[in-house]
């Protein structure tokens, strides 16, 4: 048996049997998550932490531009999660045409160098010292309806509402006091005693971050292909990402549908 023929009856028989791919034209969600980030943490500023959240935004920034067919991003508390679809048009292309594994594999990966990237540069960049190093898993899966895809974010709005108040909480009690609360019977908690009102913490902390495109006309320094001169091209329209305070996705719901396009 020659090398080929046998490298080919390990990828039929073995590899290739464990290879699945995604439905096409969909919606697809690629949702990252920071890998035991109550201990990555630890030394974060409570409740919240501005420098942590910055850094999740500009990952959250680096997976879009990176991710072929992302429509828009949300981000809270240490996960990220990506709307992509491939049906603008009849020749889009889904990302590494959805192979889970791929998309799995690929997003963890940008995902954890973006992000200790953006803790190293956060740090002045400084070579030497033990750093720890940050580390992200990841899924993927599609959800057909659109309005199902809204549903998805409200769910994790809705966690990031939950969270934000237990953790504003634990930085005022110990967690025996917390123990069995709601998180209505939490508020009252901080306000009663600490004084302190959930509702004037920052809105990305208490609702998330949405990581939205933005067409703009710029400027762009091409070189002429026929003298090689340099020369300004002007109203080129480009995408960039900008990270919005997203409003309550149940009481503006319109207002999330607009980043989640119709179907084909």
């Amino acid at each position: 048996m020659t090398r080929d023929d046998l490298g080919d009856r390990m990828k039929r028989s073995y590899e290739n049997r464990a290879r699945y791919f995604l439905p096409r034209r969909t919606y697809t969600l690629i949702r990252v998550d920071g890998r035991a980030f109550h201990t990555y943490t630890r030394s974060c500023a409570r409740p919240y932490d501005l420098d942590l959240m910055a850094d999740m935004d500009a990952t959250a920034i680096r997976l879009c531009q990176e991710i072929g067919g992302a429509r828009m991003a949300y981000v809270q508390s240490d996960e990220i999660s990506v709307l992509a679809t491939d049906f603008e048009s009849s020749q889009t292309e889904a990302w590494f045409d959805g192979s889970v594994q791929k998309i799995a594999s690929i997003s963890a990966s940008l995902a954890t160098a973006a992000f200790n990237r953006a803790r190293h540069l956060r740090m002045g960049g400084q070579a030497g010292g033990e750093v720890e190093m940050a580390l992200f898993d990841s899924r993927a899966w599609t959800i057909p309806d659109r309005e199902e895809v809204a549903n998805y974010f409200v769910w994790r709005q809705q966690d990031a509402s939950r969270n934000s108040v237990s953790m504003t909480a634990r930085a005022y009690f110990d967690q025996p006091r917390l123990h069995a609360l709601t998180c209505s019977e939490l508020q009252e908690l901080l306000w009663s005693e600490k004084g302190v009102n959930w509702n004037d913490q920052p809105v990305g902390f208490k609702r998330g971050r949405l990581v939205v495109p933005v067409e703009e006309e710029k400027s762009v320094e091409v070189v002429d292909s026929r003298t090689g001169e340099p020369r300004t091209v002007d109203g080129v329209i480009r995408r960039s990402w900008r990270v919005v305070e997203p409003p309550v996705f149940t009481q503006e719901r319109d207002w999330l549908l607009a980043f989640i396009p119709r179907s084909a």
